[in-house]
């Protein structure tokens, strides 16, 4: 039971640092990508920018939740009380980060779909200058593609890594 309460603490720690690690990734990178097609050195004044990072921090926010259900179901089979508690803990801290990179590997290739579908509809209108010139319209509307692309896509994300956990093997009868 104590080693259950442990192992429980140690993978809420580590959920809430990836978490933190992953979003803080993301902002950084947007900022960055808007800084360099805008030319923008403040973008927290403009209201459009704040609510595209924000859309696009909540796709990947909710994409990453869906690791939680998988990571537990791979602690409960790493955690079958014939290793070590820093064994189990090791192996958990390389499936949190492998799954959590694929998690941001996707909730990228999410965004950056999400940005060339709504430049695909819109190929008259630059959408950075339209963001930089405060169009709340054009922050709002790919932020909600976004969002919506990220809810189509976690459920399959989740199946997808639930092929990566250790289950023990069951013996063929015959």
């Amino acid at each position: 039971m104590e080693n259950q309460i442990f192992i429980s603490v140690v993978e809420l720690a580590l959920s809430i640092f990836v978490g933190v690690t992953s979003l803080y990734f993301t902002h950084f990178i947007l900022v960055k990508i808007y800084k360099q097609k805008t030319g923008d050195n403040n973008p927290y004044k403009n209201i459009a920018f704040m609510i595209l990072l924000s859309g696009i921090i909540f796709s990947i926010g909710y994409l990453l939740s869906g690791i939680i259900t998988p990571l537990s179901s791979t602690l409960d089979m790493l955690n079958n009380g014939e290793s070590q508690v820093t064994t189990t803990i090791f192996s958990f801290v390389k499936y949190i980060i492998g799954f959590s990179f694929l998690g941001l590997i996707l909730g990228g290739i999410i965004n950056y779909l999400s940005y060339l579908l709504f430049t695909s509809l819109t190929t008259k209108l630059d959408e950075f200058n339209e963001i930089k010139n405060g169009n709340i319209g054009v922050a709002v509307l790919v932020s909600v593609i976004a969002i919506t692309i990220a809810i189509f896509c976690k459920e399959p994300f989740m199946i997808c890594l639930e092929h990566f956990i250790p289950y023990p093997e069951i013996p063929v009868i015959k």
